[in-house]
């Protein structure tokens, strides 16, 4: 596949490297995402890129020794004894300007704690006089929590860098142009695949999406089958307290104490791991629409990525199925589940069109989900009988005028009629309390054409994605 996107990433490279000064880089993100591949594009055949592996600190300073020599030869020739040696030697081998990628580098202080404070004490050289700095180094890494710790402000990196970025998935709007896929098809194959381009390179070696998953995901040999575990051990030695809050949300425990109970901790216990997962958009935290997040007592934890989404609530539980070669069951369970996963997805696209967005003559503020009870009256009465649950998939208000929200339904399923969705949709909407008095502006989101019309705004896939930030 192609390399797509990442436009902004590399104008923010090549800015820093054609600098008249040396830079400092700082680039991460979770594996798979392409980090490597976009700094190698932006490299010139001066530059050396160096990828660090788990080996002892000795053998990692002789293989980037090896790989300067690569480019410049001899440069293996002395024998370095620690890092500030062999990065103040290539600084003064290389051509002017010259590039030194350390790619993987919280590998690199995981054997060497001190290198940081060591780096610091070598890009400090910039302001120095003497023999200063005269190479740009950049550092990149996939766990994003050592990378983030080691910017704060107590550690010896703070404030050292030009350029800071963490990389995110890709945007659905550059899959569609990416792949050539019909609308519909996208959206179901990105409920699995997500962003990651290296997932897409991967479900491009198969025919069908049957095949892929059969190959990648449904296979204990598969490339992905124990992808989340290869995650999280970028950030962290022991993943059992990480994959199993995974687990547990899969299992549709999304309210923190559903959480703790399920994987046998203690609500304490949970607040670091969660945490970290949240810093990792592993996991988002969801309150109702209107709601403060800090305040709200009916927050929701929800898995936050497309593959780990579809991992925890499809492939995981017939992990067992899997071993023993059990494939009937296993397609049984991804036949009955995947279409609600695959709506869950559409939900969050369809909010995130319209959030932000100028849309139906409105620009609208974030959008979210509404959820909760409302009282239930008999006719005649003045008390409520009792309540009932009520759910709003999209619910937005107008970003200049508070008198007037967007409430939206979104359907992932056969066509239906759209007058009947819409009394539905109207008849919630009465009820609800964030509803009351208000100027509402009613939108279905629907997988396909309806059977009829109705007086409201209609989005299809096309419509949702061409409506998605790039």
């Amino acid at each position: 596949m192609q390399f797509i996107d990442r436009e902004n990433e590399q104008e923010r490279l090549h800015r820093a490297l054609d600098s008249d000064k040396p830079e400092f880089v700082v680039l991460y993100g979770r594996r798979r995402l392409g980090k490597s591949t976009l700094i190698r594009r932006v490299l010139k055949k001066n530059d050396v890129y160096y990828e660090a592996s788990r080996k002892e600190k000795g053998i990692q300073i002789d293989m980037l020794a090896h790989t300067i020599a690569n480019v410049y030869p001899g440069f293996d020739g002395p024998v370095y004894s620690d890092w500030r040696d062999i990065i103040l030697a290539f600084n003064h081998w290389c051509e002017p300007n010259a590039t030194l990628v350390l790619d993987e580098f919280p590998f690199m202080v995981q054997k060497d704690p001190a290198l940081p404070s060591t780096l610091q004490n070598i890009l400090d050289r910039r302001i120095i006089g003497g023999e200063g700095l005269r190479c740009n180094i950049i550092i990149c890494g996939s766990s994003q929590r050592m990378m983030h710790s080691l910017l704060l402000g107590s550690e010896p990196l703070y404030g050292r860098a030009e350029e800071e970025f963490a990389l995110r998935p890709i945007r659905l709007p550059h899959w569609l142009e990416a792949t050539g896929m019909e609308a519909k098809s996208l959206i179901e194959e990105y409920s699995i695949w997500g962003g990651v381009p290296q997932y897409w390179n991967y479900r491009g070696q198969y025919n069908s999406l049957d095949a892929a998953l059969h190959e990648l995901v449904f296979n204990e040999q598969g490339k992905m089958y124990n992808e989340p575990d290869n995650l999280f051990m970028d950030e962290i030695a022991d993943v059992a307290s990480y994959s199993s809050i995974m687990a547990s949300i899969g299992y549709g425990n999304h309210r923190y104490s559903e959480i703790a109970s399920a994987i046998r901790k203690s609500m304490t216990e949970l607040n670091k791991p969660l945490g970290n997962l949240i810093k990792m958009n592993y996991i988002r935290k969801e309150v109702p629409f209107g709601e403060n997040e800090k305040k709200s007592k009916k927050t929701l934890y929800q898995i936050d990525d497309p593959y780990l989404a579809f991992y925890y609530s499809i492939v995981e539980p017939v992990k067992p199925m899997l071993a023993m070669g059990m494939d009937n069951i296993v397609r049984k369970r991804f036949e009955e589940k995947f279409p609600m996963h695959v709506s869950k997805i559409w939900e969050q696209l369809c909010q995130l069109a319209v959030s932000g967005n100028e849309i139906f003559d409105h620009v609208w503020n974030m959008a979210g989900r509404w959820w909760g009870k409302v009282p239930v009256y008999e006719e005649g009465r003045k008390t409520p009988v009792g309540s009932e649950d009520l759910e709003f998939d999209v619910v937005a208000q107008d970003y200049e005028d508070k008198n007037t929200i967007l409430v939206g339904e979104c359907k992932w399923a056969a066509a239906d009629y759209a007058g009947r969705l819409l009394e539905k949709l109207k008849a919630k909407t009465a009820k609800a309390p964030f509803a009351q008095g208000k100027n509402i502006v009613y939108v279905l989101f629907l997988r396909e054409n309806p059977k009829s019309q109705a007086d409201c705004d209609i989005m299809l896939p096309d419509d949702v994605i061409k409506a998605l930030p790039r």
